[in-house]
């Protein structure tokens, strides 16, 4: 798996005790350093992460991008995986996606979970959330891009030399992908991965979280018309 490739694990966490366990005691071999990154939970996370010989960083000012962006410094791999601590995603797809990284030679992949493979595991207001962000996405970039919003990513960290990422809040992962995706000399895919019912409260407030990464989208789609690169 990527040989002689440095691989950080970057989990960025709020509250997810009861979720951790079950992600840490199944990191794989090829996995170089695994990263908690605690954004203030109340209900001893940070503990339950050490318990299982996890790197924890703290972060304090909140948010699900400020997390990750935290950790993203610290990440001391050739490649960086995100994954969120909520139980969601499957490690046997996280093995996948590196895999399929190396034989393709790609430079992002995210994981795609349409379609869902229980469809229980997402309420269906995020679902049509998602559909439609990734619709405005596709039209507005030209890129084809079926799940703006999942949290499985994986890029080689030489892709921070070309793109930055700005948006601290849920709109983190729809930014990275459609800057990385509109560099001609950067390669990504979408791999379908599994999708499980969550353990614990989501933090996806719905309505309110969509309208933030819709207007987020704005924000990006107005820097790339006014020429600024990938730097707005």
């Amino acid at each position: 798996m990527l040989k002689d490739q440095k691989i950080s694990l970057v989990i960025p966490c709020l509250n997810e005790a009861q979720a951790l366990p079950g992600l840490l005691e199944r990191i794989p071999e090829g996995i170089t350093e695994v990263m908690v990154v605690d954004n203030g939970s109340t209900d001893g996370s940070a503990d339950v992460a050490r318990k299982y010989s996890a790197t924890v960083i703290t972060e304090d000012v909140k948010g699900y991008g400020s997390a990750l962006l935290r950790g993203i410094a610290h990440a001391q791999g050739d490649i960086i995986a995100l994954l969120d601590a909520d139980g969601t995603y499957s490690i046997q797809d996280l093995t996948d996606l590196l895999i399929l990284m190396e034989t393709d030679h790609l430079d992002l992949i995210s994981g795609c979970r349409f379609p869902l493979v229980d469809p229980a595991a997402m309420p269906l207001a995020n679902t049509l959330a998602n559909h439609f962000i990734s619709w405005f996405i596709s039209v507005q970039f030209r890129i084809n891009i079926k799940d703006s919003q999942s949290g499985l990513i994986i890029f080689k960290r030489n892709l921070l030399d070309k793109i930055t990422i700005k948006n601290k809040g849920m709109g983190f992962s729809q930014e990275i992908k459609i800057k990385a995706w509109l560099q001609p000399d950067v390669r990504c895919t979408e791999k379908h991965i599994h999708y499980k019912v969550r353990i614990g409260k989501s933090k996806f407030n719905g309505i309110k979280d969509a309208l933030k990464n819709l207007f987020a989208l704005i924000t990006v789609h107005k820097g790339l018309r006014l020429g600024r690169g990938n730097n707005w």
